[in-house]
């Protein structure tokens, strides 16, 4: 097979960033294929083999002169994940895979800097869908939301992220928390970590305390003061930030949870069911299309009784495994893509 030279790019390549480290396991795993070259702004994740090229493509100013430097390598396709690089792509000649990972709705934007992002990556979208070769959302729910808010009738196929899943199963954390809930993702606002750990004191003072709840993930802004702050009312909290190794907590949480309001596919509830833990979301965007164990509650107090539930016996069951492999792994995303690719030009 003829070796293609890709671009991808993203705005960002960041640990503890839900689409900076997705970006950067499908680059590393397309490059065992073909050459790969990373576009993005800022970067604090290196990848052995690959050349990250950073530009300030954020900067309106300096789009044109980024494009210019891409389309002068003479890439075979651009892959791009979030803007502004899908803008700079649309200015390019090159074949272009628009990856959407969507992002939150309006009525979540609660700061004048978010409102502002907000515009522009919206902006961004609508102006470069049109150009694009093909738009790949990352969920059916992602897909249906980028037609009907870009007006967008082009060509579109559904390319989940894909997660590289360990072989064999971690062994549990050290038992410091017995039972536990466990929450994985950025402690933002609209995740809804604050309502998780509401629910978990309800849950808490109906099985004792011998329960608890382990957050990972970093803060935004002042809203780690606000959790830290619940969280010592509550008790039994553990707030950890961010941890390099997640699947030993997997492999020890009886549950995993999340009061998410938005999510475009939400890997971490794929990761859990990998290791056979029930997932507790709530019955909106992309949960019912990632939830295979678990409850996917219509109010607090279903999301209440299900903790409840699953905290009182064990509900591990590692047959889910083999569907999260067979839908959600790097490798069958990659193969995926590649033939996507092979098929727009």
């Amino acid at each position: 097979m003829e070796t293609l030279k890709f671009c991808v790019a993203t705005y960002k390549m960041l640990k503890g960033n839900g689409i900076g480290v997705a970006v950067a396991l499908f680059a590393q795993e397309l490059a065992r294929y073909h050459n790969v070259t990373l576009a993005t702004v800022s970067a604090d994740i290196s990848i052995p083999g690959i050349t990250i090229q950073k530009y300030p493509a954020n900067n309106p100013l300096k789009m044109k002169q980024t494009a210019s430097d891409i389309q002068s390598q003479k890439f075979d396709f651009i892959s791009t994940h979030f803007p502004p690089f899908d803008r700079v792509a649309s200015m390019t000649d090159i074949p272009h895979l628009l990856h959407d990972p969507g992002i939150p709705p309006l009525s979540l934007q609660l700061k004048p800097y978010d409102l502002g992002f907000w515009s522009a990556v919206n902006l961004s979208r609508l102006l470069s869908a049109r150009k694009a070769s093909v738009v790949l959302p990352i969920s059916d729910y992602m897909g249906n939301e980028f037609r009907k808010k870009y007006n967008y009738s082009g060509k579109m196929q559904v390319l989940p992220y894909g997660l590289k899943f360990p072989d064999d199963i971690k062994a549990p954390v050290d038992d410091q928390f017995g039972k536990y809930v466990l929450y994985v993702g950025r402690h933002t606002p609209y995740k809804g970590v604050h309502t998780l750990i509401e629910i978990f004191g309800e849950v808490k003072k109906e099985l004792g305390d011998d329960v608890h709840l382990v957050t990972i993930g970093n803060y935004q802004g002042n809203y780690g003061g606000r959790l830290r702050s619940l969280a010592d009312r509550i008790g039994n909290v553990h707030l950890l930030g961010y941890v390099e190794d997640i699947w030993p907590y997997y492999a020890g949480a009886s549950v995993y949870a999340t009061c998410s309001g938005w999510e475009g596919q939400d890997l971490p509830v794929i990761e859990a069911q990998y290791m056979g833990k029930p997932v507790v979301s709530f019955n909106n965007c992309s949960h019912p299309e990632v939830v295979r164990h678990g409850m996917l509650a219509r109010d607090r107090n279903e999301f209440k009784e299900a903790l409840v539930n699953y905290l009182s016996s064990d509900h591990t069951e590692m047959s889910y495994r083999k569907k999260m492999l067979e839908n959600y792994s790097i490798e069958q995303t990659v193969k995926n893509f590649i033939e996507i690719a092979r098929g727009v030009v």
